[in-house]
């Protein structure tokens, strides 16, 4: 997978060999001393302890227990999977991995972009199976969640309550997947980012202990999971939010010519930069399958959705080709985001991210002309332009891990064409931003990218918190050295 040379490149394998030979004395000879081998490691004795389920490579439901959402690494060989029926099936998972060196996979809803829910030569903990289910704290507006419950079923369930979390773009993402990277989505100009509603978490260290972190206890730990990515610090069994009122939102959706792309992306931006926090948006362009596509989204308060748009058309001195406003109820504004049903099936994809430090007329240039170098004959290719302005900036940028909140906008390279193409079309965006783009997104890596990219600032105070509990980098991320 990644370059990381202390925490991924070397699964230690603690599989044989003799630790020493004859020992020379100065003057005579001397018996060689017998050392013991290690012993394999036992894995029908740790699978005979487990609430839950073993598999391993022999077993006839290997290829599914590792299975994940993105189908480019289904070709993946961890040592073996462990479905994990409680707690203390994690505790002794990590435990058995610690004792025989073998790196862990935290396995939630299997969504990572680099394949890292089942790395290769790991043992993967997998959560889908632990108890909890989503539990509301009416009372104090709080909800507590398993890590690998997807965020459709969240939402659904919040939805019904009348409360809500900031939400993600994917069904079937895990919530702790989403949560631990960020959460970037259609609420968090108002809301901010599904971390930011993170009141605590509970999670197994690679000693076995297991410890709740927040804001008043493990604050450093607290600080690196919001943010800092999974695969990090532990393995994560259950997270507690912050929830607010669900409401009705207008969603109006607008065309506009490919060649006034660049346009809209700035006027959007800084039209959307001072407005409401209220109001969402982003900015879509598609290329490949037919004339090349520009279209903003924007999220309104219910009934507002016509009047934005021609604020912002107005200010932004634009003409859209196509209007369309509908409103939504909570559940349906989630739905529409999320991408419907067919966004729960897994398939094979390429996809990375830029930070964008200001939204120049020369960046959104390059960002039109990246996407636009996708190969026409190689289906279609995708830039998706997200605002990090409003609740977004409330934090300073040192208070979590997660260190873009002074920044104009992330954007979302994607498509599912073929992978030689897609990858050498990534790179090429990548350079084509040149000096505007100053990182990367961390819920959207790269294989082989330095963590560097993904947490700026805030590395250096990442890596001391994760070399106090994870010292021997037991467990794995994909993503590269620091």
């Amino acid at each position: 997978m990644s370059g990381e040379i202390s925490r991924q490149a070397f699964v230690r394998r603690a599989l044989g060999g003799l630790a020493g030979a004859a020992l020379l004395g100065s003057c005579r000879s001397v018996t060689p001393k017998a050392v013991s081998t290690p012993a394999p490691p036992d894995w029908n004795a740790l699978g005979s302890q487990l609430d839950g389920q073993l598999t391993m490579p022999s077993s006839a439901g290997y290829a599914a227990a590792k299975g994940v959402f993105n189908s480019r690494f289904a070709g993946s060989t961890p040592t073996a999977i462990i479905t994990a029926a409680s707690v203390t099936d994690v505790q002794k998972a990590v435990a058995f991995a610690a004792t025989n060196h073998i790196g862990i996979s935290a396995r939630s809803g299997g969504h990572s972009y680099i394949g890292a829910s089942a790395l290769d030569a790991t043992l993967v903990i997998d959560l889908r199976r632990l108890p909890g289910g989503i539990d509301l704290d009416a009372g104090r507006n709080l909800v507590t969640v398993p890590p690998a419950t997807d965020l459709d079923s969240v939402q659904t369930q919040l939805a019904a309550s009348g409360r809500s979390i900031p939400s993600g773009s994917c069904p079937t993402v895990g919530v702790a997947g989403l949560t631990l990277g960020g959460g970037l989505g259609s609420d968090a100009r108002r809301c901010g980012l599904t971390c930011d509603a993170l009141v605590s978490a509970s999670l197994v260290l690679p000693t076995g202990a297991v410890v709740t972190a927040s804001a008043n206890d493990h604050d450093d730990l607290f600080w690196a999971l919001r943010g800092g990515g999974g695969g990090n610090f532990g393995v994560v069994t259950s997270l507690t939010f912050r929830t607010f009122p669900a409401t009705d939102r207008d969603v109006v959706t607008m065309t506009f010519p490919m060649e006034s792309a660049a346009a809209v992306i700035v006027s959007w931006l800084s039209w959307l930069s001072i407005a409401d926090r209220d109001i969402w948006g982003m900015v879509n362009i598609t290329v490949g399958d037919g004339p090349g596509r520009c279209t903003v989204i924007l999220a309104t308060p219910p009934g507002t959705g016509s009047s934005v748009a021609g604020e912002m058309l107005a200010a932004a001195g634009l003409s859209a080709s196509s209007t369309r406003t509908r409103t939504l109820n909570r559940i349906d504004f989630v739905h529409y985001f999320e991408g419907g049903d067919a966004a729960r099936v897994p398939r094979a994809f390429v996809a990375g991210s830029d930070i964008v430090g200001e939204m120049t007329s020369a960046a959104a240039d390059s960002i039109v002309a990246a996407v636009s170098a996708w190969p026409q004959s190689a289906g279609s290719a995708t830039a998706v332009v997200e605002s990090l302005s409003g609740a977004v900036d409330d934090i300073d940028p040192a208070g979590s891990a997660f260190p873009w909140r002074r920044q104009a906008a992330a954007v979302q390279w994607y498509t599912e064409g073929p992978s030689d193409a897609a990858t050498s079309w990534l790179t090429a965006a990548h350079y084509t931003l040149g000096s505007a783009s100053v990182g990367g997104y961390i819920n959207y890596p790269e294989t082989g990218d330095p963590l560097a990219r993904y947490l700026g600032p805030n590395l250096q105070r990442f890596i001391t918190i994760r070399q106090k509990y994870d010292p021997t980098g037991l467990i794995r991320s994909g993503i590269g050295a620091a």
